[in-house]
Formats: structure tokens, C-alpha cells, sequence
């Protein structure tokens, strides 16, 4: 990656989380790279942060498109729900959420629970950065196999528990890979 790609990469993220647009796990990524100290990535944030603070004190509150809000109220009624079946459960089909692109190429997550259990695909040839783990991480490798900067490879049917604080080396997947993450306190 280039240094200039690397520039561009950071300027989008530090303009989307400040209005709110990344996804919970763009978001805690991003919320890594400022606790990290970066100082490109805290001066976009401050400009983009205050241009957003800037739009909403000017620009009228609307209502949204009558089609705008029936779109909204159809998503918010096929969301997941507490089944009536007398017990505390909640069932997520295999429709229910989407596949949602991270800002990292060749990687997808789609959000069964909120930001505490996902499932992630990684495409062959894919790489996540290395990472702090805000909360412990549970993971299982449902498909394919990803290893890390160590050369520890986890396959298809193994399970990898990392605790919170712990730092995760960048992992790369040769074969492309699909495991579940839960996140704990």
C-alpha cells in the first residue's frame, strides 16, 4: 500500500466516523487508530469533526420522503426479534442481516448481534491489520483457514480465544476464510 493510498484511506474513515456513518467494527477500528496517537489520522478526525458540527447547526431538520420512511419502517419490522415462544431468544435468519465491505480490501462482516457476534469473510489473499482487542474475542473458523504475522494458522474447525487489552499481529487468509467472532466482557 501506498503512502498516498495510506493518506486517502485515512481521510475517508476520519470523515465517515465523523458524522457516524462507519460500521460498529469500522468505527472501533478507527477508534484504535486514534488511540494509537496517529496524528494524521487525529488531525482529519478534528477538521472532519468540526465541518460535521459546523453542517448540523445550519442545515434545517427535515422530515424524510414518505418512501424514505416506509423503506426505514419495512427494515425496522424485518430486524431480528425476541420470538413469542415463552423463552428469551432471538432468532437471526439467514436474510435478516446484511454482508457490509470494511474499508480493508477482501473483507466482509455481517452483524448477527449487534457489535458482539459477527461473522467475517475474509477473500484468498486478504489482510486485517494488526489490532488492539478492546473486549475478549472468541473465535471460531467456520471455513477455509487464516494464519498470522507468527505463522499461526487456525483451519476450519478450530477456535482462537484472544483477551481483552491483547494486541492481534495483522492475519491473512491464503484460501479465503469465514469464522464467527464474539466479543465479552
Amino acid at each position: 500500500m501506498t503512502r498516498g493510498r495510506d493518506v486517502e484511506e485515512c481521510r475517508k474513515a476520519a470523515a465517515l466516523y465523523a458524522i457516524g456513518a462507519l460500521s460498529p467494527l469500522e468505527s472501533a477500528h478507527f477508534e484504535e487508530r486514534l488511540r494509537s496517537g496517529c496524528p494524521l489520522c487525529m488531525a482529519e478526525f478534528a477538521a472532519y469533526a468540526s465541518v460535521a458540527d459546523e453542517l448540523a447547526m445550519v442545515i434545517p431538520a427535515q422530515s424524510p420522503a414518505p418512501s424514505l420512511r416506509r423503506r426505514l419502517f419495512d427494515r425496522i419490522q424485518a430486524a431480528p426479534k425476541v420470538l413469542p415462544s415463552g423463552q428469551d431468544m432471538t432468532l437471526v435468519r439467514s436474510g435478516d442481516t446484511s454482508w457490509v465491505s470494511l474499508p480493508v480490501p477482501g473483507i466482509e462482516v455481517r452483524p448477527l448481534l449487534g457489535q458482539n457476534t459477527v461473522l467475517v469473510r475474509m477473500q484468498p489473499g486478504a489482510i486485517y491489520p494488526s489490532h488492539v482487542h478492546r473486549q475478549a474475542e472468541q473465535c471460531y473458523v467456520l471455513e477455509g483457514s487464516v494464519t498470522d504475522r507468527a505463522g499461526v494458522t487456525a483451519f476450519a474447525g478450530d477456535f482462537v480465544y484472544m483477551r481483552a487489552g491483547s494486541t492481534h499481529e495483522p492475519i491473512h487468509t491464503e484460501t479465503g476464510c469465514l469464522f464467527l467472532l464474539a466479543y465479552t466482557a
